[in-house]
């Protein structure tokens, strides 16, 4: 892990046990830049779903490789979040309970664009009032 002054970078095995220290990791961040809760909120939701989707699925048919989550934060405010695997992007299966971790993402963030071309690249960029 590294944190930069306004950049945050942690790189892990995709296992489902790495979400959650990824998303405490960008919880501190988050708050060492002073970013109200109330936004830090979305933020970790709209990243949790995207870490959650990269470490369920991206090396569901190869050998778990990694994930990694770069954030930074902008003079201007705004918060640009990357998810990348290296994993086959999949479109899951609709089921009723499951299938919406983008809806979500884009729900929350002010812009989200993939990148499937070379793994799945997620980008998420928040405007903070901090």
């Amino acid at each position: 892990m590294s944190m930069g002054r306004g950049e945050l970078t942690l790189e892990r095995r995709a296992h489902v046990h790495s979400a959650k220290p990824m998303r405490h990791a960008l919880t501190a961040f988050l708050a060492a830049l002073d970013v109200p809760e109330s936004e830090q909120v979305g933020v970790i939701t709209a990243v949790g779903e995207a870490l959650a989707n990269a470490v369920e699925h991206a090396y569901r048919d190869s050998e778990v490789r990694d994930v990694s989550l770069r954030a930074r934060l902008d003079a201007d405010g705004t918060l640009a979040v990357d998810v990348v695997d290296g994993g086959r992007h999949t479109t899951a299966v609709q089921q009723i309970d499951r299938g919406f971790g983008l809806r979500i993402m884009r729900a929350i963030a002010q812009s989200v664009k993939m990148d499937a071309s070379d793994g799945t690249a997620l980008r998420m960029f928040f405007k903070l009032s901090a």
